[in-house]
């Protein structure tokens, strides 16, 4: 283990035990490892520099410094295969979609919609209903206009439903639309779930999110996310697993052939993961709560879902980079080490 992550394993068990001198001293000590830059030690020492003072804003699409994150994020899925995973998803929900006239497509954390275009572009549905969900505006506005852009085949027309929330404040009025909207449903949730927060009486808002949409009947939930473990475990255990977990990520943007600056805006993105990871005091004041894929297919199963086995993806990757079907999902990997996941499940029967 290196020396700078040894030094800031002891700098989380400081602020774990809310000693801050220690804490202090420790990051200035580990300083020295700094590459005046987006390196992977930068972003974590500027993530537990953040206890000492006051903390960011909680949500990272909501920021307004610099590139917005959801531009970067656009910019990471040129580059990365693990991030093209909506596609993945798409290829999946294609067969529900076969010889239907009608769908609807509950996208939650919608961003620009890049999915649920090339889903509906793909799908050969006459009439889509898109209901997009977003806490970002801006993001909504752009989304809209993706639905009725060249994208689109002429023959298929798009009803285009924003709503504006997070994905745990989604109103019994809205819920009560999607009940009405025309079926199959499709589902759709693209590294967005992990952003949900825990509400005071509610444990678990994940669970209590796919409760209520498998209380709808879709035809089928496609979500992504990734596969490494910041929710619940405590600071010096989510500090080792982001270390882990973006160690690989960074070395993966570092074997693309992107240019050196497009390398530091990927390395950006993570590293604002990384602050808001290790760097929140509070959990009403963190965003990214990432869960292994092994919780996720628990949760899915607990909760009504029984996953499906996907297909091999076809195709060359990237020297590196994997995509393995495994019996409940597709596993997406740089050197070996799994990245995210791919999981398609259906309602139990």
């Amino acid at each position: 283990m290196s020396d700078v992550y040894s030094l800031l394993q002891k700098a989380a068990i400081a602020a774990e035990t809310g000693e801050l001198r220690s804490l202090a001293a420790h990051l200035e000590e580990a300083s020295r490892f700094s590459e005046g830059g987006p390196g992977l030690a930068d972003c974590f020492l500027a993530g537990l520099a953040t206890r000492l003072g006051r903390d960011r804003p909680a949500n990272l699409y909501l920021r307004t410094e610099g590139m917005a994150q959801i531009d970067l994020f656009y910019l990471l899925h040129q580059h990365l295969p693990f991030l093209r995973a909506g596609k993945l998803a798409n290829d999946a929900l294609l067969e529900y979609c076969a010889d239907q006239q009608t769908a609807t497509v509950l996208a939650l954390g919608i961003g620009q919609g890049r999915q649920e275009v090339d889903l509906v572009a793909r799908a050969g549905v006459e009439r889509v209903t898109v209901v997009g969900v977003d806490v970002a505006a801006g993001s909504l506005d752009a989304a809209g206009r993706a639905m009725s852009g060249p994208e689109v085949p002429a023959g298929t027309r798009v009803d285009f439903r924003p709503v504006l929330a997070a994905s745990e404040d989604v109103g019994e009025s809205v819920w009560a639309m999607i009940e009405r909207l025309p079926r199959p449903l499709l589902v759709t949730a693209s590294f967005a779930l992990h952003h949900m927060l825990d509400r005071e009486g509610e444990p678990d808002a994940r669970a209590a999110l796919l409760r209520r949409l498998r209380a709808l009947e879709p035809a089928a939930l496609a979500l992504c996310e990734p596969d490494s473990d910041h929710h619940l475990v405590p600071l010096r255990v989510r500090l080792a697993n982001a270390w882990h977990h973006y160690g690989t990520v960074f070395a993966a943007i570092d074997a693309t052939g992107a240019s050196d600056g497009e390398k530091r805006e990927m390395k950006r993105f993570f590293g604002r993961e990384i602050v808001d990871v290790v760097g929140a005091t509070r959990e009403t004041a963190r965003y990214e709560r990432h869960e292994p894929t092994r919780t996720w297919l628990d949760r899915l199963t607990a909760c009504g879902f029984v996953p499906v086995a996907l297909p091999q993806p076809a195709g060359e990757q990237l020297p590196g980079f994997t995509a393995t079907a495994r019996p409940t999902h597709l596993e997406l990997a740089y050197r070996r080490t799994s990245v995210a996941a791919v999981i398609v499940a259906e309602p139990a029967r």
